[in-house]
């Protein structure tokens, strides 16, 4: 079964009005109170790529995000979708998980 990024990302909530951790915060065991949801970018692309710039164009503080990722990445493989997450430091526990992979950590000041 197939389901949307958003869906993959997204918290729910339950009948209390608490928030439930989407499939994404399991997966690469991110506590969610870590994280302001509204801080979350994601993106899915009809084609594939393995250019960091054209799957990060477009996405907040792109002028600086771009070109220091860039520097310390080159992508082996292509993707079609990429998440972003502003405000928040990863430890890279997980560095991959079914179909996504962490691929780099940076600032944007």
């Amino acid at each position: 079964m197939q389901i949307s990024l958003n869906q993959y990302v997204d918290l729910t909530y339950d009948e209390d009005g608490e928030s439930v951790p989407s499939q994404f915060f399991i997966d690469f065991n991110i506590d969610m109170d870590e994280i302001d949801e509204n801080t979350i970018e994601k993106a899915v692309y009809k084609d594939s790529s393995s250019d960091i710039s054209a799957l990060l164009e477009g996405c907040s503080y792109e002028e600086i995000v771009i070109p220091k990722i860039q520097k310390s990445v080159n992508l082996k493989k292509s993707y079609n979708a990429v998440i972003l997450i502003y405000n928040f430091e990863y430890k890279n526990e997980i560095s991959s998980t079914g179909a996504f992979d962490f691929i780099a950590a940076t600032n944007y000041e």
